[in-house]
């Protein structure tokens, strides 16, 4: 944490520009870890799998992404809310992006 916080300060004193894809990949970093230690906290619900899959997606880690997919489908299919309020099973979701990973690692 003392450390990210370090990079974040350095690089926005070095230039204003910077600052904003260091906060980025600060804020990405920080959300990764908080979704992993969630999925080894719950081992048995597939949406916290998810969460981290998405997680590694925007990272760009897609191997990551896909193994955490692949471990969503080993678990307890739930009910899932996308941002707009519709319900979506998470086995579904994990298919889905499944199937889409080519495109995603083309990328």
């Amino acid at each position: 944490m003392v450390k990210t916080v370090l990079f974040a300060l350095c690089v926005t004193v070095a230039s204003p520009a910077l600052a904003a894809d260091g906060q980025a990949a600060a804020k990405l970093a920080a959300d990764i870890r908080v979704s992993e230690s969630r999925a080894q906290a719950t081992l048995r619900d597939s949406g916290d799998y998810i969460e981290l899959a998405q997680a590694y997606l925007r990272a760009g880690r897609t191997g990551d992404a896909a193994l955490a997919y692949r471990a969503a489908l080993t678990r307890n299919n739930e009910m899932m809310l996308t941002r707009n309020g519709d319900s979506i099973w998470s086995h579904t979701v994990a298919r889905d992006a499944l199937a889409l990973m080519p495109q995603y690692a083309a990328r």
